[in-house]
């Protein structure tokens, strides 16, 4: 849902970053119609704008949200409002939905190798 100055936070877990990137990947049909990611489809997102979302995916698993959220926009503001016991599980792969509060039923993805994302939380970044 469209909600200016909150960001909607997902963290996983994905075997190598191509299987990430075929899991984000949008694409749109001939005609120019929106075909949803992997992604959207399992959490139920109708839509969000891809101009105001980032996508990592890190070679080595963090634990630190601090090098987790390093670079990405409003890192510091998002940070201070993120809790503590989220640095007690390791991260590869962190979606950013930015003008979006995610109020969705499903909170995480899993598949049969492995790969899995979790919903983790939306905060404001103003």
């Amino acid at each position: 849902m469209e909600k200016y100055g909150v960001v909607s936070l997902w963290c996983g877990v994905f075997q190598n970053e191509d299987l990430f990137n075929q899991f984000i990947d949008v694409d749109y049909t001939e005609d120019g119609d929106y075909i949803p990611s992997r992604f959207a489809e399992h959490f139920d997102i109708d839509y969000y704008d891809e101009d105001f979302s980032e996508f990592g995916y890190f070679k080595e698993k963090q634990n630190d949200f601090q090098k987790i959220l390093k670079d990405f926009s409003n890192d510091e503001i998002i940070l201070s409002k993120l809790n503590k016991k989220y640095n007690d599980i390791y991260y590869n792969s962190i979606i950013l939905l930015y003008n979006f509060e995610y109020s969705g039923n499903v909170k995480e993805y899993k598949d049969s190798n492995d790969n899995q994302l979790h919903y983790i939380t939306c905060v404001s970044y103003q």
